[in-house]
């Protein structure tokens, strides 16, 4: 009887029968991809990882939803460029994990027509469309919620309200419509935001 329990002690301990023994779970296989912020300014550049159980992955590809918003190197750096949002992949082997990832506007370069330019009406009277800029930044990312100020630079005419109006939804600047001065021939109306060199309208009063 003894040769039995000793057999069948030994067998248990084995197989992992005894209590003292611990059990450590499967280990993940998830590729965890992280970047320092969900959010980029246009023109900057940021850089992603990759790890597995905590350590970093090797041989590891990447790839963005969209290169014309943010492109990825194949060291995980990224650089945003149009405003918008992406997916970040990053697989290696078998294993793949993403990241969403975001870009706003950087900062304000240019004020830049969008409609308007180059109208002709009776001398003393309206144009049949208001002036239409927008502020753009390095990558001409249209920015929303700056004031651009429209004022007569040559001619005498006037500007109805707003002369002074924010960019939009869009990213558009929309003034009230100019009413040229009584003298024929070229009239100007600039457009400005901030420091920035103005855009000029040039119309023709006949």
């Amino acid at each position: 009887m003894r040769s039995t329990l000793v057999v069948l002690c030994t067998l248990l301990a084995a197989c992992g029968g005894s209590g003292s023994g611990s059990n450590t779970g499967p280990t993940s296989t998830t590729l965890s991809v992280t970047v320092p912020s969900g959010t980029m300014v246009s023109g900057t550049t940021m850089q992603a990882s990759a790890t597995l159980n905590g350590v970093a992955a090797t041989g590891v590809t990447w790839t963005s939803s969209d290169r014309d918003i943010i492109a990825v190197t194949n060291t995980g750096m990224l650089t945003a460029a149009q405003v918008g949002n992406v997916v970040i992949t990053a697989t290696s082997g078998s294993r793949q994990g993403t990241v969403a990832v975001s870009v706003t506007p950087g900062a304000p370069v240019e004020v830049r027509l969008w409609s308007g330019n180059l109208q002709s009406a009776a001398a003393g009277t309206n144009l049949a469309e208001p002036l239409c800029t927008v502020v753009v930044d390095a990558n001409s990312n249209l920015i929303k919620g700056l004031v651009v100020t429209y004022a007569v630079a040559t001619g005498g005419g006037t500007i109805a309200a707003p002369t002074a109006p924010t960019t939009n939804s869009q990213g558009i600047a929309i003034s009230g419509l100019w009413k040229l001065g009584a003298t024929t021939g070229q009239q100007t109306v600039t457009a400005t935001y901030g420091t920035l060199p103005p855009f000029t309208f040039t119309a023709t009063a006949q």
